[in-house]
């Protein structure tokens, strides 16, 4: 999510946009925005403080509070930072919160491509070393190694190592 909003913060634009998310500011915590873009049949939402695909029967999505991912049983709306409502998160089988995680995961793969078609290798090594900097953020692996480990897990879940395993 920090790396989201370097792209958001783009002096020469908000990459976001340019890759055809609306922006609205949050119906939850104040002074925050909610960037959606239609994905799959669904939407693709993104706040700093959740990130999912939402679709008509329910979804996926990631709580950054609470560092886990859960499948989404609302129907056709979507989790709002500050007012998630418990008993629409559910902790299925890795392989439901997998197929579940699908869409998300085809977007996420194709969006830090085209970070990387764009705005080349060096800039998300930009990003991760701001990221270091901010205190109390949690580790992550190099941009190459959780690109490679993103798609990997969209291709073969059962045969991948942890993200900090790989090289």
């Amino acid at each position: 999510m920090f790396f989201w909003g370097q792209d958001v913060m783009r002096p020469e634009g908000n990459f976001l946009r340019a890759q055809g998310f609306s922006r609205f500011p949050s119906e939850g915590l104040k002074g925050t925005s909610c960037y959606r873009l239609p994905w799959q049949g669904g939407k693709i939402e993104l706040y700093g403080a959740c990130a999912g695909w939402y679709g008509p029967e329910g979804g996926f999505t990631f709580i950054r509070p609470r560092r886990r991912c859960y499948l989404w049983e609302a129907g056709n709306c979507s989790p709002v930072p500050g007012q998630v409502v418990k008993e629409f998160l559910k902790s299925p089988n890795p392989a439901a919160l997998y197929e579940a995680a699908l869409p998300f995961l085809d977007w996420l793969i194709q969006y830090e491509e085209a970070v990387v078609r764009k705005f080349g290798d060096a800039y998300r090594w930009q990003n991760y070393r701001a990221y270091q900097k901010v205190p109390k953020a949690k580790r992550w692996v190099e941009p190459k190694v959780a690109l490679r480990w993103f798609q990997g897990l969209r291709v073969n879940p059962g045969g991948l190592p942890r993200p900090r395993r790989m090289k």
